[in-house]
């Protein structure tokens, strides 16, 4: 029997793949990834957490040529970060729709980034 794996799942509950890379837009690791994480060793893990940042960036550099046709580029008002935002595209279903509706946060007016998006549902929720 092996032994317990001590880092934890970089999972935030935004659980949707860029359709472009077939990347989780909320934790940066492919389907493979996820599915292989329940059995992984801790080096495996901490091979797959080594690579996430590298792809954040790649993500947010390509997010133009990465999003579908009717998707928008857009900041994050509550983190400054950048996605791709769907929410007016009718043929494509943005990653948001997946979550219930969250009024932004103080003065934000638009979209919330995913990490920003779950981290609201998951307060309101409490």
């Amino acid at each position: 029997m092996s032994a317990p794996s001590d880092i934890a799942s970089p999972c935030i509950n935004v659980c949707t793949l860029d359709p472009a890379t077939q990347v989780c837009l909320g934790c940066f690791r492919t389907i493979d990834e996820i599915a292989a994480w329940g059995t992984a060793s801790n080096a495996e893990r901490a091979a797959i957490n080594a690579e996430l940042p590298r792809r954040r960036e790649l993500l947010a550099s390509a997010a133009g040529a990465a999003m579908p046709p009717g998707w928008r580029p857009e900041r994050c008002d509550r983190c400054g970060a950048e996605f791709a935002c769907g929410a007016e595209d009718a043929a494509t279903p943005c990653w948001c729709t997946s979550y219930p509706p969250v009024d932004p946060a103080g003065d934000a007016t638009r979209c919330l980034c995913p990490a920003c998006v779950a981290l609201a549902v998951r307060s309101r929720a409490a």
